[in-house]
């Protein structure tokens, strides 16, 4: 059953068979019209037709009147040899039905060009010149031919031409102009692949009716030339595939005065903003020799009154000092583009929930992620029919947030959105989350906050990776030019989410039926497995407290966040200290240096032992005399700390003396960094009598120290992350992937000492933890593997279905019972989260079912009224304009109610619903709703829950 196999057992047949057309079958006379016989010699076959015959060329003219673009083939009496029909003599006749002549034929230019899907021609054409004459270009058009000039054309592209080739720019990784010069030279080289008969280079006039053929199909297919008012009526948003889902007044919901309080967030609108630094623009041409033709009524913005605007008010919005991390939008504000720059990328606002391009929301940036630039594309789009209630979604909305009220306040009238300010909620994509600090991670998480379902805010990092393959275009692009070719690109990839949409809304919403209920058999389980479950209702008041006013509750009043803070190195050394200061008794200090500070100049020797021995690894197999006398330096100095060391251990461990007398036994020298320093850890498997207050503040210190460099290593890898994505998306050139691989690598290297310094920590509290029995730190760490050491988004799954590396888990301290009851109030408060969202997703995803349908119907009404009316004034006096336009609105009111039946079939399908069941009365008094009747599984949380004695040996 191998295809190929079997192919090249037969490839000789199919060799032949190629080779055997190239001659006829036999030499004969024409083959003759209709069955009708020719007297005349067959020399011309038809290569576009499937018929391998001769005709004679009168027969082959007569046959061909209406296929002028068909090549042909000559027989020489020797071999076949390419030529056309306008060789022969044919004349293509304009203005005429099929078959009829013009009394008075106006001839046009002798090289006429057609640019077709399987080559260039030259043909004759005869343009009609008696009474019943229309203009030259509109002859043409009749004909499906689009002329490159208005006046005197000389050459024309095939409609199936010009349509094949836009439908490829959205299905290709490379479009516009490197595609166009490939498609065309492509045409070109069918056409003639040996140079002898090379067809008229029409290069940039292809480019020309490329870019008017992409206006009027999305006029056309806006219903423009349906409307009374016509292509010149045309204004804002009039020109954008809007998403069916999102809520619109007037449209797909309803009044929002009737809309039940508790139900008000199933309509609101979720929108993201983001940059893109990859879709810059050198400086090209100009504005005014390149104008838009869509003129800001599709994605981008007006140019003209978005320059005015920022004219005005560029210098009175001064930039402002972060609170937050360093984030690229902040630092880099400033500083992009460069010489020959004209626009430095480009800043959008899209539907969140479905990725999809939002009506004049992209704006181009001129120097980085400026407030003013995305300030202007969320008011502009706010302003476009939008619902009261608003979601925006914003990788440093922690900043960008603060002042927005007081901006808007500063901007003109028409700029101002209608939505109140209390009803827009702000938060940050799950992504970039964790790149915030601690605040900003619990106080704009989509995990944790109400009402917003499964949203994760990353929408527009997918449809960036869409847009990115027009980059090495656009960038070389006039201004308008390039505002049309992306303005075409995001049409079609909104008219592509459209097509899917049905199909995608319903994996989602069997993908929340079916988490929704595993989250919340989860969280129930848990509920009913805690042993003390008297503050469970005191939890919950908090938890609804801070739903209801996150910003106004505060830090203390976030049920997120920890109240039994991490016990850190430093923390653990301080209680050391004043434990020892506490004691009454000077029989445990026998030194000046108290035994906490012997612990701590310990585990700092062993420190430096470990980053001298990788010092020494790295210098290789041939170090210079530099490089060797330097490390030698190192050696000296650390021995000299660790022999004056070994005097404060001989008072606070005196067996250590004895034991390492009894390692000594080699001649050869021992380094530096391999001397044995044998702290309590390292005696607890051979000493029976190990001094156990030493061996506990060791203990202590080790665990305190496995903390800080746990977060270390969280911190680097964080920083390895986002290097990454910055390296993937920015970084170009040889110098400068140089560079940053450089810098990866030194991460690489933080990443792997605080490795090696976790598992030295755990190793020791590994040791400790028999002769002491105690495992305390079993309870918030765990032995570490390369394989743990993931970042927060490489982790399996999301935090909705709660699969990431324990590392980033491991954040409080629960030795204790105030420890524990902290982690598990959190741990409540993280379940009942995951339980809501997906419940809210569901009943999300329901209603986006319903409007989707609900706004299809509303097209193919508006369509239905278009088909009643004459279409725009302009154009009304053309014969047949009128017929035609009633047509396509009916063609295209029939789409879209067979998408709206087809949909309804697939929605169909859709699992069956049962009642929310977490705080579904929204009461924080009340349990939850009895869940028995739809979760069977609960049996499995009948045993008590582990305490604190589970981690204790």
């Amino acid at each position: 059953d191998d295809p190929m196999a079997m192919w090249r057992d037969r490839a000789d047949v199919y060799l032949g068979e190629l080779l055997r057309l190239e001659a006829p079958r036999r030499i004969e006379s024409c083959a003759g019209l209709l069955g009708r016989s020719c007297e005349g010699d067959g020399h011309y076959q038809c290569l576009t037709c499937f018929d391998d015959r001769l005709y004679c060329q009168s027969c082959m003219i007569s046959g061909h009147a209406e296929l002028y673009l068909h090549w042909l083939q000559f027989w020489t009496e020797q071999f076949f040899w390419k030529t056309t029909l306008a060789e022969l003599g044919l004349r293509v006749q304009l203005g005429h039905a099929p078959g009829e002549a013009c009394c008075n034929p106006f001839p046009g230019d002798p090289k006429f060009t057609v640019i077709d899907l399987d080559g260039i021609y030259r043909i004759n054409l005869d343009y009609c010149n008696c009474h019943t004459a229309q203009p030259r270009d509109v002859q043409l058009l009749r004909r499906r031919l689009y002329p490159a000039t208005s006046v005197s054309p000389e050459t024309c592209a095939t409609f199936r031409c010009l349509e094949v080739f836009q439908i490829m720019t959205f299905m290709s990784k490379v479009s516009g102009t490197p595609l166009a010069y490939e498609f065309y030279w492509a045409l070109s080289r069918l056409t003639d692949n040996t140079g002898t008969n090379p067809p008229p280079n029409r290069y940039q006039l292809f480019l020309r009716m490329i870019r008017q053929w992409r206006h009027l199909k999305l006029v056309k297919r806006m219903g423009r030339g349906n409307e009374p008012s016509g292509r010149a009526g045309t204004t804002v948003n009039d020109l954008v595939v809007k998403c069916p889902c999102c809520p619109q007044p007037g449209i797909n919901m309803p009044d929002i005065a009737s809309i039940p309080p508790d139900k008000r967030w199933l309509y609101r609108l979720f929108l993201a903003i983001d940059a893109n630094f990859r879709l810059k623009r050198l400086t090209v041409s100009s504005r005014e020799r390149d104008p838009a033709l869509n003129n800001g009524n599709t994605y981008f913005v007006e140019e003209t009154r978005f320059a005015a605007f920022l004219k005005t008010y560029e210098k009175r919005i001064a930039d402002e000092t972060s609170s937050c991390n360093k984030h690229d939008a902040l630092e880099l504000a400033n500083i992009r583009g460069g010489k020959g720059t004209d626009s430095s990328g480009v800043g959008a606002v899209v539907c969140s929930r479905h990725d999809m391009k939002r009506g004049s929301a992209v704006v181009n940036l001129k120097k980085g992620e400026k407030y003013l630039f995305m300030d202007y594309a969320v008011c502009m789009t706010l302003l476009l029919n939008a619902p009261p209630d608003v979601v925006l979604s914003y990788d440093i909305v922690c900043q960008w947030r603060k002042k927005f009220g007081a901006r808007i306040a500063m901007y003109p009238e028409w700029l101002r959105p209608p939505q109140p300010a209390n009803s827009i909620k702000y938060l940050i994509p799950k992504f970039h989350l964790p790149a915030h600090i601690a605040p900003c991670r619990y106080l704009f998480s989509f995990n944790w906050t109400p009402e917003v379902g499964r949203t994760d805010g990353e929408a527009p990092q997918r449809g960036w990776a869409a847009s990115n393959g027009a980059v090495a275009s656009t960038k070389e692009m006039g201004p308008g030019s390039r505002l049309d070719t992306l303005d075409d690109h995001f049409g079609d990839q909104n008219w592509r989410k459209v097509a899917c949409m049905p199909g995608q809304l319903l994996k989602k919403i069997k993908d929340a039926v079916k988490h929704r209920e595993e989250q919340v058999v989860g969280f129930v389980g848990f509920e009913m497995s805690i042993e003390d479950r008297t503050a469970i209702p005191q939890w919950r008041v908090a938890v609804h407290k801070w739903e209801k006013d996150p910003h106004g509750v505060g830090p203390k009043g976030n049920p997120f966040i920890p109240l039994v803070r991490q016990l850190s190195d430093a923390a653990v050394r301080l209680q050391l200290a004043e434990e020892e200061a506490t004691r009454t008794s000077d029989v445990f200090v026998r030194h000046d240096v108290g035994p906490c500070d012997f612990l701590v100049q310990g585990l700092q020797l062993e420190d430096m032992q470990t980053r001298l021995k990788k010092e020494v690894t790295e210098l290789g197999n041939h170090p210079t005399d530099r490089q060797k006398a330097n490390i030698q330096q190192k050696c000296n100095c650390l021995r000299r700390r660790i022999e004056a060391w070994f005097t404060i251990q001989g008072v606070y461990m005196p067996a250590s003396t004895v034991q390492r007398m009894t390692l000594a036994t080699s001649s050869t020298p021992v380094q530096a960094y391999d001397v044995p320093l044998l702290l309590p850890s390292a005696l607890a498997c051979i000493q029976t009598d190990l001094d156990k207050l030493l061996a506990n503040m060791e203990r202590r210190l080790h665990f305190g120290r496995a903390q800080d460099t746990l977060g270390k290593i969280r911190e680097n890898i964080l920083v390895r992350g986002g290097m990454y994505r910055v390296k993937q998306r920015e970084v170009r050139g040889q110098a400068m992937v140089t560079r940053a691989a450089t810098v990866l690598i030194r991460i690489d290297g933080h990443i792997e000492e605080g490795f090696q310094a976790y598992q030295r920590h755990w190793n020791a509290l590994e040791k400790l933890a028999v002769p002491l029995a105690c495992a305390d730190h079993r309870m918030s760490l765990r032995a570490l593997n390369k394989a743990d050491m993931v970042n927060i988004d490489d982790s399996d799954g999301s935090e909705g279905r709660r699969t990431l590396s324990w590392i980033w888990m491991a954040n409080i301290n629960l030795a204790g019972s105030a420890g524990l009851q902290d982690a598990l109030h959190i741990e409540w408060c993280k379940s009942r989260a995951r339980a809501r969202r997906y419940q809210e997703e569901a009943e999300f995803v329901r209603v986006e079912m319903d409007r989707y349908l609900q706004t299809l119907e509303s097209d193919a009404a508006v369509w239905r009224s278009r088909a009643a009316g004459e279409g725009a004034e302009c154009t009304r006096h053309i014969p047949g304009f009128v017929e035609g336009a009633r047509a396509y609105a009916l063609r295209q009111a029939a789409i879209k109610e067979t998408m709206h039946g087809n949909a309804r079939v697939l929605f169909s399908r859709a699992p069956g619903d049962y009642p929310a069941v977490i705080d579904a009365t929204g009461n924080p008094e009340l349990d939850y709703l009895d869940v028995t009747q739809h979760v069977d599984t609960l049996s499995m949380y009948s045993s008590p829950a582990p305490s604190a004695e589970y981690c204790r040996l």
